[in-house]
């Protein structure tokens, strides 16, 4: 069941949040002066809080969980020069983009072209087989800490108890292991264009579909309210598509993530073309049936 995030962990205090990227919400202006929009939001931001004051920017570079959002074209090295410009650490979110997801072991620099001062990642990391994430810190930040004289001889000493886990870095190690042998990277690249062209033929099908977007083996179905009905109506099978969609695929035998009044779905990385066709056929008969009961 999705969680609510009106009533539920939300953290503002010494957080900023900046406005949806989504270019789906543009309107009338083009893509590239959405991003300039939102990449000013961001200057804006940090000169209103004070660029001392701001210890970090941190992104995801797919907003996975939030429906996978891709930002729009330029926005991620956009944004990492602003955060050079005023000295602010640039945090890459790389828990779903990373090992593997988009094709590449990360996706900072490999897809988007940037290269931030951290990287986070977990998920993928293992396979999931065990639960192990990681920050990676940059050379470069890294030799700033060095060169700072007053820190001679630090001891970075931040960690957990259970930090470095033999078991969780074995199969880490495996994981990595098995990928390089087994070529996975080779292999998503080689799908994902098949992956994609299955998706967007299947949001083109429906009326309810409003979008169909994704990138790398990573996807969403969005869905679309009649304007017709009354906006109580509306708002209501926002909040229950999601679900629906989830129901009349798990009968079906397909999982999919419902997130409010759209589904994600991230399959694993080995998946066949064959296989990408038999999950868009079960897509495809769920979001048939969920369609005919909107009616």
């Amino acid at each position: 069941k999705e969680r609510d995030k009106r009533v539920l962990d939300t953290i503002d205090n010494g957080i900023k949040f900046l406005s949806n990227v989504n270019p789906n919400l543009k309107g009338d202006i083009t893509e590239e002066e959405w991003c300039n929009q939102k990449v000013a939001e961001l200057e804006n931001t940090i000169i209103e809080i004070g660029p001392n004051k701001v210890a970090a920017f941190v992104a995801e570079p797919i907003l996975a969980s939030g429906g996978v959002i891709i930002p729009p074209k330029g926005y991620h090295k956009k944004t990492h020069n602003i955060c050079k410009k005023y000295d602010v650490l640039y945090i890459s979110d790389e828990v779903v983009t990373a090992f593997g997801r988009l094709g590449h072991w990360f996706s900072s620099e490999d897809v988007f072209d940037f290269i931030p001062d951290i990287i986070t990642c977990a998920k993928g990391l293992t396979s999931g087989y065990i639960p192990m994430g990681a920050m990676i810190i940059s050379d470069s930040l890294i030799n700033n800490i060095k060169k700072n004289s007053n820190n001679y001889n630090l001891l970075f000493s931040n960690g957990f108890t259970y930090s470095g886990h033999p078991i969780a870095s074995a199969a880490a190690l495996k994981t990595i292991e098995i990928m390089e042998k087994e070529k996975i990277l080779d292999h998503v690249r080689d799908v994902t264009p098949y992956f994609q062209s299955r998706l967007k033929k299947l949001g083109e099908k429906y009326e309810c579909i409003s979008d169909a977007r994704g990138i790398g083996l990573l996807g969403c179905l969005e869905g679309y309210s009649n304007p017709l009905l009354d906006d109580k109506k509306r708002l209501e099978i926002d909040h229950q598509f999601g679900t629906m969609i989830d129901k009349a695929a798990e009968k079906r035998g397909l999982l999919v993530r419902p997130i409010i009044n759209m589904c994600v779905f991230s399959p694993p990385l080995i998946i066949t073309k064959t296989e990408i066709d038999l999950m868009f056929n079960i897509l495809d008969d769920a979001v048939s049936e969920v369609e005919k009961n909107l009616k």
